[in-house]
């Protein structure tokens, strides 16, 4: 199984790469495609038939055509996606899901509607979440062309798009989120892409019982100078039970005593969680 997690997530980084390539071919055709919403929540009883739609939408000018897919997929220890093939993970609900149509063509400036119908188990299973992505991929390639002078061609790429749509399903009796900081340490200073840093490392934990969002902000401040040091906060998300380990690089060029402080907010029902950290930061 890990190594169908290592095939799986180096033709994962293919993909984002290839994503790059899409993008600006794509715009070069005047092809935009849209997908909405990007997360199905399910939740029912045992032997229920629950059903959401997924619509995609397409500005541009030609057709485009998309066959269904599903695999299993879970974080890794710094919140990185696992793909694996679908019904393999234990919390996997690929095999409730029935997706129609499965080929789809979204005409051009127009849009087509994806049925999810989720087929719950006359018993369910012990955790309150089970979860898959459904893939929707091209299947009708286009030839992109970018342009130097006047109308030549200058190259032709191949645009082939895909979407991933989390699926969810949530046991009705599950309604408790609760995320934590269990651990906030400095791990010295370390090398990220060729770059020396100062790396921190916050441990964050899901004690709930469903999916949770959550956004982790930082407050960085010279206890000398009272200067802040800026940071953007991260948005995370989690299943019950999981950890993740959030990195926080500062710039080496950062010295002297800090205050850091560490805010994690999964909103209004729940309480804002507080780190602080004082350290001395030397060449």
């Amino acid at each position: 199984m890990k190594n169908v997690f290592k095939i799986l997530k180096t033709q994962l980084l293919s993909f984002l790469v290839f994503l790059n390539i899409i993008l600006i071919s794509a715009s070069a055709n005047a092809q935009s495609i849209s997908i909405s919403p990007s997360r199905l929540f399910f939740t029912g009883n045992a032997g229920q038939e629950l059903t959401e739609q997924v619509t995609l939408t397409n500005s541009g000018t030609t057709s485009v055509i998309f066959r269904s897919s599903l695999m299993d997929w879970k974080r890794d220890s710094i919140g990185e996606k696992q793909y694996a093939p679908a019904n393999t993970l234990p919390s996997s609900n690929a095999s409730w899901i029935e997706v129609k149509p499965n080929v789809i063509t979204v005409p051009a400036n127009g849009s087509a509607i994806v049925t999810v119908t989720m087929h719950v188990p006359a018993k369910l299973p012990t955790a309150s979440v089970s979860n898959s992505m459904l893939f929707l991929t091209q299947i009708n390639e286009q030839l992109a062309k970018t342009t130097a002078k006047g109308n030549s061609p200058r190259i032709g790429v191949s645009v082939k798009l895909e979407f991933g749509v989390h699926v969810y399903f949530t046991q009705p009796t599950a309604l408790s989120k609760d995320l934590d900081i269990a651990a906030f340490d400095y791990r010295g200073i370390i090398t990220e892409k060729g770059v020396k840093v100062r790396r921190f490392a916050i441990k964050v934990k899901s004690n709930g019982t469903v999916v949770t969002d959550g956004t982790l902000r930082f407050d960085i401040t010279n206890q000398t100078t009272g200067t802040d040091y800026k940071v953007e906060p991260r948005a995370l998300s989690f299943l019950p039970g999981n950890e993740q380990v959030v990195y926080l690089d500062l710039p080496v060029t950062l010295t002297g005593k800090y205050v850091l402080v560490a805010l994690l907010d999964s909103g209004e029902e729940t309480s804002l969680k507080v780190a602080k950290k004082e350290i001395d930061l030397k060449d």
